[in-house]
This record gives C-alpha cells, structure tokens and sequence, in this order.
C-alpha cells in the first residue's frame, strides 16, 4: 500500500496532522540513543515514532497531541506504532524513501487538480532542501512487464553518474523525478558561460543518463529535462511540463527517447487543436496522405527540416548523394505542388506532417 494512502488513514484515525519528517544529527541524538530507537518519544506537542535510523538521521513518524486526553493520547499512541510497522513492512527502507514517496504523492495529487503553481508546504519533510536552484529530470518507463525497478538501485545508479546531492521521487507508476543541484553543469565555475550553453549542456547530461541507464535496464526509457527551477515554488508547474515534454515526445519524435521542451514549440501547439479543427486543416490543406506514408519520403523530409533546409547537411545526414536529394525534392513537388527550398512551402508541409502524425494517433 502506498505510504501517503497509510498517512491518511492514521490521520482519519486520530483526527490530528500526521506526518513523515527526518530529523537532523542533533536532534536525532539528543532525542533518540543511536541503536535503541524502538521507543517514541513526546517532543514540542507532537508524538514522534522512529521508523529508521541512517547515518546518524532519524526518519520518524509523527503526531500532533495538543488537545488530546491521556485515553486519546494512549490510542494515538498505539495508532501510530502500528503505522510505523506497516510503513517498514511496505519495504522502504532506503535513507529518504519516506520523505520522496510523501512528495510524490502530494505532487501528483496537485497536478491530478491541475494545480501547477501551488508552493510546496510546510508538512512535506523535504521542503527544507527544496529551496536551491535545480534541475529537474523526468525518467519514464515503458516496460510493462519487466520487473519492477526499486528505490535503492535506480538511487545507487544516479549518483553514480551525478556524483553530487540529488533527490529522487517516485510519481506514477515507473515514472520517476529527479531534482539535481544546477552546479552539475559546469559546477559554477563560469555563470556567463553556463547561461550561455544551459540548453546544450541539459541536453548532453540528458543523453549520458539516458546511456547509462540503457546501460543497466532492458527495455524503453523516455527522459526529458527543465530548465533550472527553484523547487519550493516551481515544482508543480515544471513536472507538469515535463510530463507533456514526454507525451509529445512520443508522437512526434518516434524513435527518439530524450525530449526537451524547448525543441517541442510547434508540436505543442499543434497538439493544443482540437482533433475535429485538426481534421478539418488537413483537409482544407491538401492531399499528402501518399507522400507522408511513403517512410523514405517522411524521413527525407524530417531530416530536411531538421538540417534547417541546408540540402547539403540533409545529403550528408541521409548518407545520399546531393542530387538524389533533389530528385527527391523534386518529386515531392511535383505530387504536392510543395517547393520546399522556399519557406512558406517548407512551413505548411511541416505543419501537416504534425498534424499528420498526432490525428493518426486518434
């Protein structure tokens, strides 16, 4: 069961704000002797539970007991002891896993409302590490039948490869965020510099992970990546963000697995058309059906236009010889009246290869 579905069953039970929160070094020793932390204890009008301990760190469960009567007192008691036990036997033992999986679940219950611009608040354990510049990664899993990937491993991998800070926070199912300092870019040596090649330099981290990743696990991973946020005010808005990045990303770029927001503009608006008006433009614009399923004519052009129109780079991409480009351009004139060397052409045969590619989704 998951551990904000357990959270709010203690909550109805007690009647009072429960939570999951990991106290510091200092408090954590001055509260609970390291190796005896089976006991809870009262502290500032709240009823603390240990559920583990790491690196001198304890994660624990707690209540708050202002108000209550000694009978209450004693079945908030016994109330939470059991919501400890049945948050271990779930499995979570991983420093963190706790506090990651509440933030999941608030996260997606905000953007299951639509609500992308909502500050995190003060009962998530982890806001207090929420307040930096960072960047955020969207990891999406498309193995249905693989077996299901743990906390603990995918953690282990990342900061093997980001060797710095980072958070990760389970969403839906075999859908994962990860929050890293903004320093992995250039690890804040030169600022101009950085905000220079930001986008350059998300997408080339993208591609390592991605490698990695790949690396490790059988099957089809879809990553996507958001300019640097400051998590406490921006986090709804940039998972919402990114998980339209991936959505579009799975239409348009078919074939490809790392998609970044800033490359998906015209994909995005043309996805926001209603299916019926996109229909209708189709129509209005002309008969390309034979050319778009023709695959050596499709990826022709996507390669042109992804050459930004220089028939020379598209040749070399294509591995053709120039004039067998041209022919092919040449031909797609002559069935569509479309001279794509010239720009308005270019823009309207783009477009329907757009709309093309998301109402035959449909």
């Amino acid at each position: 069961m998951d551990s904000e579905v357990l959270r709010q069953k203690l909550e109805q039970l007690t009647g009072k704000r429960t939570g999951i929160k990991q106290l510091g070094r200092q408090l954590s020793a001055s509260l609970f002797r390291i190796g005896k932390q089976d006991e809870p204890v009262f502290y500032e009008d709240k009823l603390l539970v240990p559920l583990y301990e790491s690196d001198g760190r304890v994660t624990v469960v707690w209540v708050e007991m202002e108000g209550l009567t000694p009978l209450e007192v004693q079945l908030t008691d016994y109330a939470a002891r059991n919501f400890a036990i049945a948050l271990q036997a779930t499995g979570v033992k991983e420093e963190g896993e706790v506090e990651a999986r509440q933030l999941g679940s608030w996260l997606n219950s905000q953007l299951e409302q639509e609500k992308d611009d909502i500050e995190i608040p003060d009962d998530i354990a982890l806001k207090g590490r929420l307040f930096g510049d960072t960047i955020p990664f969207l990891l999406s899993s498309e193995n249905v039948h693989s077996p299901q990937i743990t906390y603990r491993s995918l953690m282990k991998l990342l900061r093997s490869y980001f060797e710095k800070e980072i958070l990760l926070i389970p969403l839906l199912e075999k859908e994962w965020l990860i929050l890293a300092r903004k320093e992995l870019l250039t690890g804040g040596d030169d600022k101009e510099d950085e905000e220079d090649n930001e986008d350059d330099l998300l997408a080339q981290t993208c591609m390592g992970l991605h490698e990695l990743i790949a690396s490790e696990w059988v099957g089809v991973f879809h990553l996507a990546v958001a300019p640097a946020i400051v998590p406490v005010k921006g986090l709804t808005g940039s998972v919402a963000l990114l998980r339209e990045t991936i959505v579009l990303g799975r239409i348009f770029q078919v074939g490809e697995y790392i998609h970044l927001p800033w490359e998906l503009h015209l994909e995005r608006l043309v996805n926001s058309i209603p299916v019926v008006r996109r229909r209708q433009l189709l129509g209005q614009i002309g008969d390309y059906t034979s050319l778009l399923a023709d695959k050596e004519m499709l990826l022709t052009l996507e390669t042109f236009f992804e050459m930004d129109c220089n028939v020379s780079e598209t040749a070399k991409k294509l591995y053709i010889h120039r004039n067998t480009l041209l022919y092919r351009l040449d031909k797609i004139k002559q069935e569509t009246g479309a001279d794509v060397r010239s720009f308005s052409d270019a823009a309207i045969v783009k477009l329907t290869m757009l709309l093309y590619k998301v109402t035959k989704r449909k």
